[in-house]
């Protein structure tokens, strides 16, 4: 299929003036409007990132559909995935100009491409358009969120907007499988609670109306990790090894947290050690897994020993082992929706993460029972770097008791920590 071919099936509004509703859903996820708001307010691209599945492309059909009953002219709306082929940018302009006789280096476009990490050199490409064609707009989305961010540092500095799209929240979650706009989340508490189990296992938009377990497990083993592993990541890396991967995928997904050992690693995997690394770095890469690094306060730095590993989203984890320890997957499942990057780890004592910088750090740990007095590894890391306060998140009642607030996982799910402790 020539480029020519590809736009024309893309971009059915061009004929059609609208959006069709399989594409641009009813439902509109929270980071929708903020994306949609950059665009129509700044000039620098806006780069939506993140897993697989989490309705990127969707977002962007969206965005579409809210620009054209903003009175955008259709044909000014060009929309590519490089899915398929990877024509660099201008080409595609060229040929978008061609068949609807939009002159793109002087009108106004906006500039819709999907799975961008796909084509080689598309900062520079991008770089060059946004400098020398002030009319362009530019909306780019790619699943690998390290390539994306180094690739935007080194050639959009000062040019764009990175926006993390995650899986659902516990609300978004609610909100669609109940069909409901839910604008005060404290008229429906009760009820979201409930939602919470089956939750954590499909975050995923198309996983909320499915409730067969292992139609579940079969989604994530091989429309998201497989398709990352055996696709994305053998096109992206000359030198990945599929078997290896899935080895990895198994181990890190079969104990959330571990302590990455890449010596014991490689040879668990009879596998050479700066290989071992490399393949790390590509399951990073594609936020298959998530690295939390030792911080060490005395020094201001985060060490590179005692780096933790967990899966990027703990329903990932239980696509492969449904059994896992509960408290495992409470850690994993705040791990992930507070963005932990760094812990602490002294001798035999530890805290799950950490939120916040220098002085303004706040420590976490996270705990499946419902004792409040179950964190001596907190209040010890409070007392010895006299930082102001401490989280801990569990199973119990809201406390606050000297430099520790306690929090149930319930609350953290439904609020954040958005007025907790200031964070």
């Amino acid at each position: 299929m020539d480029t020519g071919e590809a736009l024309r099936l893309l971009n059915e509004w061009w004929l059609s003036g609208r959006v069709k509703k399989e594409l641009a859903k009813e439902f509109r996820r929270d980071i929708f409007t903020e994306a949609l708001r950059l665009v129509g307010k700044y000039r620098q691209a806006v780069i939506l990132t993140g897993l697989r599945r989490v309705g990127k492309s969707t977002i962007m059909y969206q965005m579409i559909d809210e620009l054209l009953k903003m009175g955008i002219r259709a044909q000014n709306i060009v929309y590519f995935t490089m899915d398929y082929e990877r024509p660099d940018i201008v080409t595609i302009l060229d040929t978008c100009q061609m068949i609807t006789g939009v002159n793109w280096k002087t009108e106004g476009m906006y500039v819709f491409l999907d799975e961008i990490q796909k084509l080689r050199n598309w900062g520079e490409q991008i770089k060059m358009l946004y400098d020398a064609f002030p009319n362009l707009h530019f909306v780019l989305s790619g699943s690998a969120s390290l390539q994306l961010e180094r690739m935007a540092m080194d050639d959009l500095v000062g040019r764009h907007f990175m926006i993390e799209v995650p899986v659902l929240s516990l609300t978004e979650y609610f909100s669609l499988k109940r069909g409901i706009d839910v604008k005060n989340v404290k008229l429906y508490e009760g009820e979201i609670s409930l939602e919470i189990d089956h939750y954590t296992g499909k975050p995923f938009p198309e996983l909320v109306s499915i409730d067969d377990q292992r139609m579940i497990n079969e989604y994530l083993r091989e429309s998201v990790v497989s398709r990352i592993i055996g696709l994305d990541l053998t096109a992206e890396f000359n030198d990945a090894d599929v078997n290896l991967l899935n080895s990895m995928v198994e181990i890190f997904f079969s104990e959330p947290g571990m302590i990455l050992n890449v010596d014991s690693l490689s040879r668990t995997l009879a596998r050479r050690k700066q290989e071992v690394e490399r393949h790390i770095y590509m399951l990073e890469f594609s936020k298959l897994i998530r690295i939390v690094k030792n911080y060490r306060p005395s020094k201001l730095s985060e060490s590179r020993k005692l780096r933790k590993v967990y899966p990027y989203d703990i329903s990932l984890a239980l696509a492969y082992r449904p059994s896992l320890e509960r408290g495992k997957v409470l850690e994993t499942l705040m791990i992930s929706r507070l963005n932990i990057s760094r812990y602490w780890r002294e001798g035999d004592k530890e805290v799950d993460g950490l939120v916040g910088d220098g002085r303004d750090i706040i420590p976490v740990e996270v705990k499946s029972s419902e004792n409040f007095r179950d964190a001596r590894s907190l209040e010890y890391l409070l007392n010895k770097f006299n930082l102001k306060k401490g989280m801990l998140i569990y199973n119990g009642k809201r406390v606050n008791e000297g430099k520790i607030a306690a929090i149930n996982v319930k609350d953290v799910l439904l609020y954040g920590l958005k007025g907790e402790l200031g964070v």
